[in-house]
């Protein structure tokens, strides 16, 4: 079930369609059978602390993160698939290119109520 990623190989993956059910050590168990993980962070909403049903794994090389695309996108986890893709590289902590909004930055409504 494996699916081409267009996006560059970086060494952190992009993890989702995740259960609002799924854990960080859950998850880290299952990323960790393709090697060891520099770091794992689950995303939850900044207001209420519910999980958004995705995060970002950091592998140590891009190599580990490739097998992670390839062998477990598509992994059943609490009855969802989950998708894995490579996450696009930040310029420097905190910043994302501007290539495309998933995951990160403020909505278009919050740069309108900003300016």
């Amino acid at each position: 079930m494996a699916m081409n990623s267009t996006r560059p190989v970086t060494s952190t993956i992009w993890v989702g369609n995740l259960s609002f059910d799924s854990t960080e050590a859950e998850l880290q168990q299952l990323l960790a059978t393709v090697g060891p993980i520099k770091n794992l962070r689950l995303i939850t909403d900044r207001e209420t602390g519910r999980p958004k049903g995705f995060g970002f794994c950091e592998y140590y090389d891009k190599a580990t993160a490739e097998s992670a695309h390839r062998n477990l996108n598509g992994t059943d986890l609490h009855g969802r698939n989950i998708r894995i893709d490579f996450a696009e590289e930040f310029t420097k902590p905190g910043q994302r290119n501007d290539r495309d909004d998933r995951g990160a930055g403020p909505s278009a409504a919050d740069r309108d109520r900003s300016g």
